[in-house]
């Protein structure tokens, strides 16, 4: 874990603090640079540096995070003595996912679980030189080449996140982020292009499963700060655009201050 924050990674955690949960931004702020923090420490770097993300308090959900509460089972009862490789492995082919070992990794040390293998976790398991995917007493249900998992979902399927977004499935190849994408973005980018830097959609109505092109306005990180600061969102869209057109004024207002 970092003790401490390039200047990249800390512009990183300010652009990307307003709007988004800790647990967010911290997936995105590894993703970016391909270390593990963890959500405390965002939120510990975010209050060191008076950065406030101004979300409301999110409800408790049992099976939040990055598996339910049955892979959460699965992975606690086969940890023991399998790699981060050969466990996430494992995992994606019984339930159908593209976890990276990246990922598998960050999670086992998050919830303090280990392989228990020493130096690299390279040691084999038991069973090795069985056939199948770590099928020990046969081979009937064994996965055979090309064969797709029972619960395989075909490039089209949707499902909602544990944010309440609409995540649409847009290719079979690659990592979990680029086979499943965030279905108001895929829209908005078909008609418009890709989102600019530093900018993100606006839901006009508040309603994340609304993804129709009249319900999304793009906007910069700033304007969705100062909308979520002063509480212009709201569930009517006309209500929303009006608070957009507050918010673009107090920015106003805030760069007249600073330039005097």
């Amino acid at each position: 874990m970092p003790h401490y924050y390039t200047e990249e990674q800390k512009d990183f955690i300010r652009e990307f603090a307003p709007g988004r949960y800790n647990s967010e931004i911290a997936e995105l702020f590894n993703a970016k640079f391909g270390i593990s923090v963890t959500e405390g420490q965002i939120k510990s770097f975010k209050a060191n540096h008076r950065i406030k993300s101004n979300v409301s308090r999110r409800r408790v959900i049992e099976d939040v995070g990055l598996f339910t509460k049955e892979q959460k089972a699965f992975i606690k009862e086969n940890v023991r003595g399998l790699s981060n490789r050969k466990l996430t492995d494992l995992v994606n082919q019984k339930y159908g996912l593209s976890i990276t070992v990246k990922q598998m990794k960050t999670w086992k040390n998050n919830h303090g679980l280990s392989s228990g293998l020493k130096g690299s976790e390279g040691m084999d398991p038991p069973n090795k030189g069985t056939k199948g995917l770590y099928n020990v007493g046969g081979n009937r249900t064994s996965f055979k080449k090309g064969q797709k998992p029972l619960n395989y979902k075909p490039v089209g399927t949707e499902r909602i996140d544990r944010d309440g977004y609409v995540l649409i499935k847009v290719s079979d190849e690659g990592p979990w982020n680029k086979r499943w994408r965030l279905k108001h973005n895929v829209i908005w980018e078909e008609a418009n292009g890709p989102i600019p830097k530093g900018h993100c959609l606006l839901f006009l109505d508040g309603n994340k499963q609304n993804v129709s092109l009249e319900n999304l306005q793009l906007i910069t990180r700033s304007q969705l700060a100062r909308l979520n600061q002063n509480h212009l969102i709201s569930n009517d869209a006309e209500l929303t655009k009006t608070g957009l057109i507050i918010a673009n004024i107090y920015g106003k207002i805030g760069e007249r201050r600073k330039s005097k």
